[in-house]
């Protein structure tokens, strides 16, 4: 089991082709799902759960020496990483204080911290979801409306839009992705692929 710091210092001291971290991994299905589908073994795989019990499950579930689980909040472990030396950040239905409308105010800062340590070109893969208040079906307006919100919040921190799909990557699997899979109508997914656009020196 390696230390914060320790896999921190790695991701500094990298030779790996590129570093793409999850945020939340939950019991580290959808992590193992990516790694599986990229069979990239110069690619460091970085998760982060805040949870023991589910970082335990992780650890069972998927070991290599590419790939590196912190116990521990993003909120804490994301600052301490170097600036410009992620390639990807994957965000899966995140707990609504990181994303909904209403504490819009209190999640910027966490996203714009995001941003920094997102190399020139890097991403932001982030699948949520839209329910309606009285969860009832979801109204094209309503969604309509609502991927305009998100998709504005995240250029207003400085990301470019890349592409937006109404669903989420096939290869990516949870027990809550196949649940709101499930529901289509009361639960509408979308994802969003944000770019750290790349400034030309002048």
């Amino acid at each position: 089991m390696c230390s914060q710091n320790r896999i921190v210092s790695t991701i500094s001291l990298s030779t790996f082709d590129k570093v793409i971290i999850e945020l939340g991994i939950d019991d580290g299905q959808l992590l193992e799902g990516v790694i599986n589908y990229e069979n990239s073994p110069n690619t460091c795989y970085v998760g982060i759960e805040i949870d023991a019990a589910q970082i335990q499950k992780a650890r069972d579930r998927m070991t290599g020496k590419n790939i590196f689980l912190i116990n521990g909040s993003i909120e804490k472990v994301i600052p301490l990483l170097p600036d410009n030396c992620v390639d990807q950040f994957i965000f899966v239905l995140p707990p609504p204080k990181y994303i909904d409308r209403e504490m819009e105010s209190q999640w910027t800062l966490l996203y714009q911290k995001i941003y920094k340590k997102l190399k020139e070109k890097g991403t932001l893969t982030l699948v949520t979801e839209v329910t309606n208040d009285l969860l009832e079906p979801v109204s094209n307006d309503e969604f309509r409306s609502w991927k305009t919100w998100l998709a504005s919040s995240f250029v207003t921190i400085g990301f470019t839009l890349g592409e937006v799909f109404n669903e989420c990557p096939l290869h990516y699997r949870s027990h809550f992705l196949e649940q709101f899979r499930a529901d289509q109508l009361r639960i509408k997914i979308i994802t969003l692929i944000l770019e750290k656009p790349h400034y030309k020196s002048i």
